[in-house]
C-alpha cells in the first residue's frame, strides 16, 4: 500500500513539472505544529537528500510564503502600503515556474535547470524571491521597505519548511543573478533579492 501511495505522489509531482500551467492542491490552513514549536525547531539546512518535493509540499510552501488568505487579496506576509511587490518562482531540475497565488497555480517560464545559477547547494528545489520596483517604488525608502518585505516572506518559508520537516537556507549571495533574471524573463524593474534552497535534510 505504501508503494502505491508513493507512486501516486511521484506521478502527481511529475505532472506538475511537465505542464505549463498547473493548479496545485489546496494548502492546509489549519492544524500542523504550533508556532512556538516551529520557532524552536527552525534552523538553516545546507545539505539535502535527492528526494523530490511533492505537489502538496510545494503548494504549502508557496502559500505559506506569500499566498492569498482573504477575499480582498491580502497575503500571508505583509508588504509596505500593501504593494504586494513580491513574486515567487520555483526552480527544479525540470525548469522554472512562477507562482500565481490567486489561482494557486504554477506557470512554467523556463524548461532549463536554473538551480546552479541560484545557489551552490545540491537541493531538489529553489525558491526565488523577486521584488518589483515598479510596484514598490524606487526611492531609497521604498527599496528599504521592499527589502523588509522580502524578509517577511523568507521567514514564512523557514517556518513552513520546519513544520513540514523540510530544510531550507536563505541565500543572498546568488551565484549568477543576471543569468537567473534573464532566464526567468524578468523586466527591468524586477530583481531577485533572495533565494531559498529547499529539500529533505540529510
Amino acid at each position: 500500500m505504501k508503494n502505491v501511495l508513493f507512486a501516486a505522489a511521484v506521478c502527481t509531482f511529475s505532472f506538475v513539472l511537465s505542464a505549463a500551467d498547473v493548479t496545485l492542491p489546496a494548502p492546509e490552513k489549519k492544524g500542523g505544529i504550533s508556532l512556538n514549536e516551529a520557532l524552536n525547531l527552525r534552523k538553516t539546512v545546507r545539505s539535502y537528500k535527492a528526494d523530490q518535493l511533492s505537489a502538496k509540499q510545494i503548494s504549502q510552501l508557496f502559500w505559506s510564503a506569500f499566498g492569498v488568505t482573504r477575499a480582498d487579496g491580502k497575503r500571508t506576509a505583509p508588504t509596505a502600503r500593501n504593494c504586494q511587490e513580491i513574486t515567487l518562482y520555483l526552480l527544479t531540475a525540470k525548469g522554472a515556474w512562477i507562482y500565481a497565488p490567486k489561482k494557486n497555480q504554477m506557470v512554467q517560464v523556463s524548461s532549463k535547470d536554473l538551480r546552479s545559477v541560484a545557489g551552490r547547494y545540491k537541493a531538489p528545489a529553489y525558491i526565488a524571491i523577486v521584488s518589483n520596483r515598479k510596484l514598490s517604488g524606487s526611492t531609497p525608502r521604498s527599496l528599504h521597505f521592499a527589502s523588509m518585505d522580502v524578509g517577511y516572506v523568507s521567514q514564512n518559508i523557514y517556518l513552513a519548511a520546519t513544520a513540514m520537516k523540510l530544510g531550507t537556507c536563505a541565500i543572498g549571495q546568488i551565484v549568477k543573478p543576471e543569468v537567473l533574471e534573464r532566464e526567468l524573463k524578468l523586466t527591468d524593474s524586477e530583481k531577485v533579492l533572495l533565494v531559498h534552497s529547499v529539500g529533505f535534510p540529510k
